[in-house]
């Protein structure tokens, strides 16, 4: 299967194999919803008037890796990225071995997504793009998982953006009853944020 490229920063460029498919899901994001996913980044940051090179990033569900590659490519400050199955980890591990600041974790997001230690970056990002069944099957344990990011961000009083992609047709007022967030449309999929700035609550 034809590579992934890197779109930006120091790696812009670099390709990235694609992984296979696991239970019918390629975990690869479009070139629209990438630069529409980095664009809202590079907005928060400028509002906080804060740049790549401060942020701890996180990236919970990496699937291929190209979200954590581009946020490691624009020197994210450390880089945290999970990945649960075993050949896409070991792909992971082999694009990222021997990157300083960079930690993979082999391990469930939504029961392990505090399991780090706080450094001294100035804001948290999160990306969420889990498969599928995550929000359909078991859409208990993405609200928990929001809800106790949310809070933690909260408790920190820094800058911070969270944010999921979803499927267009995947419901997410469940999900989302007890945190702020914004919807954004690009194409088939749906991208949601709450963070620093996210005060309002907009219907689904």
């Amino acid at each position: 299967m034809k590579g992934l490229r890197v779109s930006f920063g120091k790696w812009k460029g670099k390709e990235i194999p694609s992984p296979p498919d696991v239970s019918g899901h390629l975990n690869f994001t479009n070139s629209l919803v990438k630069k529409a996913i980095f664009s809202l980044m590079d907005s928060r940051l400028l509002s906080w008037g804060l740049s790549f090179d401060s942020v701890l990033f996180c990236d919970y569900f990496a699937g291929s890796g190209q979200i954590s590659a581009e946020a490691y490519s624009l020197s994210a400050k450390r880089l945290l990225t999970y990945e649960l199955d075993q050949t896409r980890f070991r792909n992971l591990h082999t694009l990222f071995r021997g990157l300083p600041n960079v930690q993979l974790f082999r391990k469930d997001a939504t029961k392990h997504a505090l399991k780090w230690e706080l450094g001294d970056e100035s804001a948290f990002i999160f990306y969420l793009d889990p498969p599928y069944t995550y929000w359909s099957e078991t859409p208990t344990r993405m609200k928990e998982m929001l809800e106790v990011l949310y809070q933690f961000c909260l408790s920190t009083e820094k800058p911070f953006l969270i944010l999921c992609q979803i499927p267009e047709h995947q419901s997410t007022k469940h999900i989302w009853v007890n945190v702020p967030y914004k919807i954004r449309e690009y194409g088939s999929h749906l991208i949601i944020e709450t963070g620093y700035e996210s005060k309002e609550i907009l219907p689904e």
